[in-house]
């Protein structure tokens, strides 16, 4: 257990870094170097087919596949450290956490093993080649819907654990519920702010974890 107390800050890390290549895509490469100028460029699927075989895009899917493995470790870390404290909040930290890392699994291997078979049908079947992108897209956006609306739920479940225990600072856990909204409204609208909030949260959380793990029962009280 202590192993993976110490191991759920770097898992909170590589969640950040992964952002920030998320981060880095939607600023800089896509609209300067992929052609994505505006919200509406995301309905071409010209410009979609090119990015879908793009380096930076392939990237951004590896960082989602680390990020389902991070997400399987910080759920267990959450629930363990606040599984006697906060027994219900921990268990669905624990099952929003698993819920987020399924979403960012298959978002990431959409983007990796299936950008490999969606080129090989589009090449093996070229009049069906729109459609194909097309089905790949709309599957792309639910499964990654379900990593941020979950990953939202898992942000907000830790933030109550880390006020009602004072595990957390409280700057942090405050923030942390402004970083759940961005994740849940994601469930009704297509906000992308959870972009910056989730970067910020991660490696917050980053910076706690790895100076100090969460331990069972962890409570000190309010800071």
């Amino acid at each position: 257990m202590d192993r993976l107390a110490r191991s759920a800050g770097w898992a909170a890390l590589v969640v950040g870094l992964a952002f920030a290549m998320h981060n880095l895509n939607g600023a800089w490469i896509e609209p300067r170097y992929l052609g994505f100028a505006s919200y509406a460029d995301y309905a071409s699927l010209d410009k979609l087919m090119a990015a879908s075989q793009a380096l930076p895009w392939l990237l951004s899917g590896l960082g989602h596949v680390a990020s389902g493995f991070a997400m399987v470790i910080l759920a267990l870390a959450v629930h363990v450290a606040f599984r006697h404290s906060c027994p219900a909040a921990a268990l669905i930290a624990l099952a929003a956490g698993l819920l987020s890392a399924t979403g960012f699994f298959l978002t990431g291997l959409s983007h990796v093993i299936g950008r490999q078979t969606l080129l090989l049908l589009a090449d093996a079947n070229p009049a069906l080649r729109e459609v194909a992108y097309m089905s790949a897209t709309v599957v792309r956006i639910w499964v990654n819907g379900l990593a941020q609306v979950c990953l939202g739920w898992f942000a907000l479940q830790l933030s109550y654990c880390g006020l009602a225990t004072g595990a957390l600072p409280k700057a942090f856990c405050r923030f942390g519920y402004l970083s759940a909204a961005a994740g849940l409204v994601m469930a009704v609208a297509y906000i992308p702010v959870y972009l910056y909030t989730v970067l910020i949260w991660a490696l917050w959380l980053a910076v706690i974890l790895i100076r100090r793990p969460l331990t069972v029962g962890d409570s000190h009280g309010p800071r």
